[in-house]
């Protein structure tokens, strides 16, 4: 058996446990991909390959910009626009090595610190997102919320214990891909964003994008799926179905695949075979498009 099919074998074994699918041991794959993270500087030890090209997707949902004047969002409609602010793949050549990314990251991140309107408000909430500059998965939610807040770090609390799990699952973990979120800092009261905070803070988000430019892209739960997608449609009917987040057309980058699905909160809540199930069938189909593990 040929080490690639029997990679993908194993990994579709790793039906969590806490997914309530089988009872197969969890498999811990050590990583050798350096972490981008806001506090801990790192050392490259990745030797990087070449991407294939992306294969012809799904028509894209999210409307390229026409125009980027007076750092106004450049598309009436809802979503996240690209503005003005937005330089890596504008201003700015896109990174390609992985201290080019990682360093372009970095300079994201702080400029969106000393910048974006909406997050000023709540400077000490921000949490900017971390991972591999050269992750084939993008994982994206609305918004950190309190337990993110008070470590400063996505998907925290008992949701990030379920992450793990579902990247455990996987075959992956937090140093092989890259999380981030919408709106870098918790809105008041956890409430829905409001579409100029979206349009304040989203851009960076954009960014991060053309800066590591996945393979996949997992949009947990609706409002992170809704905005990614700019569509109305709720998760139970976005979930499962492959869609995908299209670049600025003045940008030289491909489309790139989204696969929506319930966040790890929402799993917690409703502990339910089906929808275990549901997520676990998502996770397999984001992983067959990404490059098998030997």
């Amino acid at each position: 058996m040929s080490p690639s099919l029997n990679s993908k074998l194993r990994s579709l074994t790793l039906a969590d446990q806490s997914m309530g699918l089988n009872m197969s041991p969890k498999v811990e794959r050590q990583s050798t991909a350096d972490i981008f993270t806001p506090v801990i500087p790192v050392t490259s030890n990745v030797i990087e390959t070449p991407r294939a090209a992306h294969a012809v997707l799904v028509a894209p949902s999210v409307a390229p910009p026409s125009a980027l004047v007076d750092g106004a969002v450049t598309q009436d409609a809802k979503g996240i626009a690209c503005s003005s602010t937005m330089q890596w793949g504008f201003s700015r050549e896109l990174p390609t090595s992985m201290q080019e990314r990682r360093e372009a990251l970095l300079e994201i991140q702080t400029r969106h610190d000393s910048t974006c309107a909406f997050c000023q408000k709540n400077k000490s909430n921000i949490v900017a997102g971390q991972g591999n500059p050269m992750a084939e998965l993008f994982l994206i939610a609305e918004a950190p919320g309190e337990n993110e807040q008070l470590s400063a770090q996505p998907f925290a609390g008992k949701s990030g214990d379920k992450l793990n799990e579902m990247l455990n699952a996987m075959g992956l973990n937090r140093e092989s891909i890259f999380m981030s979120y919408v709106l870098k800092s918790r809105p008041p009261n956890d409430r829905p964003p409001t579409q100029l905070e979206v349009d304040q803070c989203g851009p960076y988000l954009l960014e991060q994008l053309l800066v590591i430019r996945p393979k996949v892209i997992v949009s947990f739960g609706g409002p992170a799926s809704k905005l990614i997608l700019a569509v109305d449609e709720g998760i139970t009917l976005l979930r499962g179905k492959w869609a995908a987040w299209s670049p600025p057309k003045n940008v030289n980058v491909a489309p790139i695949f989204v696969m929506p699905t319930f966040h790890p909160a929402y799993v917690l809540r409703n502990y339910t075979q089906e929808t275990r199930s549901q997520v676990w069938s998502d996770l397999q189909m984001a992983m067959s498009k990404l490059t098998p593990q030997n």
